[in-house]
């Protein structure tokens, strides 16, 4: 008995997209981490923190 699996090349392509979407989502987090995180800019590590206390996440 065997089983035959169809795909579609427009699935393959949702399933490529998505994972592309993940790794761009991904880069932009880190990178916007790092920058606010990291910054030696008062005003950008401020605001960052701010915006951390209004959503009352825990900081410090």
């Amino acid at each position: 008995m065997t089983t035959q699996v169809k795909t579609t090349s427009s699935a393959v392509a949702k399933v490529n997209e998505l994972g592309t979407a993940r790794l761009v989502a991904l880069a932009f987090a880190g990178a916007m981490l790092f920058t606010v995180g990291f910054a030696n800019s008062a005003t950008i590590h401020d605001a960052a923190h701010d915006t951390r206390h209004v959503q009352t996440f825990p900081c410090h």
